[in-house]
């Protein structure tokens, strides 16, 4: 009888540890050693956690050793379902690896030969840090298999620096259930996932928050590509494509260049479909001033030397911007831009912060507005993202606005010849 109790609960011990799924922390027998599945020169194991601290107070992790084989030796690790991609579309993982700056390429394998993969470099050595690897648009339910290749590009040698743990694998959204980003993009609204993607070495962009206003600044650093830029949004674009017609091809953004004198710097602007990368039309301006912000202009039936004729068939629903295009950066200068538009500019007047006689807020707010340091007889006019004017006032100090929809207005104020405009958000 002891015999068949100890049989049975063997056998339910493997039913258990054969349920792989994430978020996998290697705790608790979840992943043993024979659900790893080595190639090509690696070999992954469960182990104890070489350094428990906050980053990763865990036990138990995971490890890779890479000894000799090829340039893409590593271990996977099957799931017991298949991936959601639907709302958490990225895939994040803790790491511990000897040198900084290696390339951990992630792979997803599934059915039928389906497969994709994506690269994340590290920046710290010898401590824990999350890396992630972004798969949205990836199709859910196709793939089961995490395949991890650490130090990808090299033949390991089996020794400590080609010794790399990992732990706390699992799907996320970034967008912490924020709506997506949509023209006209002024990194104003909370309610809004502002992300930005920097490719051929461009970069870090940041979004930027001055005087109660927000900006990107982008960094071209010396060792970018000629053709560096950044991408508005995310692999998803916009949650509306670009009304592009035949007649209406022009799009606007405000551009700001600092740590030169320099004018007449090429900047690129792009479009292009997020699910067809070869549906495109790229077009070029200059800049006309340094150190101040100015509103350029792309138009999009003007395509730049080089590059496919605009074709309003297609569903532009992405944008990127490309500073100094041709050239590679000087760490010296330093770009910003904000208030991109289609169709028409935003007033370039909300980016200069005005006048700091007056106050606005709160901003944003939800119902009303208030107005410090305003004086009796200023006219207060308000217009929506496209210039409409939706309301006029004369000497208000508050104004209720509880049936304005959420979104981006401009508040502004005016006396005779001067006035000053405002950014404000209703959310």
């Amino acid at each position: 009888m002891k015999n068949l109790f100890a049989l049975l609960s063997l056998f339910c011990i493997t039913s258990i540890n054969a349920q792989i799924s994430l978020p996998i922390d290697f705790e608790n027998d979840q992943v043993l050693n024979e659900d790893i599945v080595n190639f090509n020169g690696g070999s992954g194991y469960v182990v104890y956690n070489p350094q428990i601290d906050d980053n990763n107070p865990s036990e138990h992790v995971g490890v890779i050793i890479r000894d000799g084989g090829d340039i893409w030796a590593g271990s996977y690790i099957e799931l017991d379902s298949y991936l959601d991609f639907s709302t958490d579309t990225h895939i994040s993982m803790s790491v511990y690896t000897p040198i900084s700056g290696l390339t951990v390429k992630f792979k997803l394998e599934g059915d039928n030969g389906a497969q994709t993969e994506r690269d994340a470099s590290t920046d710290l050595s010898n401590e824990w840090e999350t890396l992630s690897w972004n798969f949205t648009g990836e199709p859910s339910n196709t793939y089961n298999k995490l395949v991890l290749m650490f130090d990808f590009g090299n033949v390991g040698d089996g020794s400590v620096n080609s010794t790399f743990y990992f732990d706390n694998i699992t799907t996320f959204d970034p967008s912490g259930g924020l709506n997506q980003i949509d023209l006209p993009v002024t990194f104003e609204d909370p309610e809004v996932y502002y992300s930005l993607i920097d490719f051929e070495g461009n970069g870090p962009s940041t979004i930027v928050e001055e005087g109660g206003n927000h900006y990107v600044q982008v960094i071209k650093t010396d060792e970018s590509g000629t053709s560096a830029g950044v991408t508005i949004g995310t692999e998803e674009g916009f949650a509306t494509d670009i009304p592009i017609t035949s007649s209406d091809t022009k799009m606007y953004a405000h551009v700001y260049v600092e740590g030169t004198t320099q004018t007449g710097i090429p900047v690129r602007f792009k479009i292009e479909n997020s699910n067809d990368p070869t549906q495109s039309v790229e077009t070029e301006t200059f800049t006309t001033v340094a150190g101040e912000w100015e509103v350029l202009e792309f138009d999009f039936s003007n395509e730049a030397t080089g590059t496919a004729a605009l074709n309003t068939s297609y569903p532009f629903n992405m944008a990127s911007i490309f500073f100094n295009f041709g050239s590679v950066g000087d760490n010296e200068t330093i770009y910003r831009f904000d208030n991109v538009s289609f169709g028409s500019p935003i007033s370039l007047s909300v980016d200069d912060n005005i006048s700091s006689s007056y106050m606005i807020y709160p901003n944003p707010f939800v119902d009303k507005i208030n107005v410090f340091g305003i004086e009796g007889d200023e006219i207060i006019f308000i217009n929506d993202i496209v210039g409409k004017e939706i309301f006029r006032g004369v000497g208000l100090e508050e104004i209720n606005l509880s049936s304005f929809e959420k979104g981006t207005y401009f508040l502004t104020l005016s006396k005779g010849s001067q006035s000053s405009t405002f950014k404000v958000i209703k959310k």
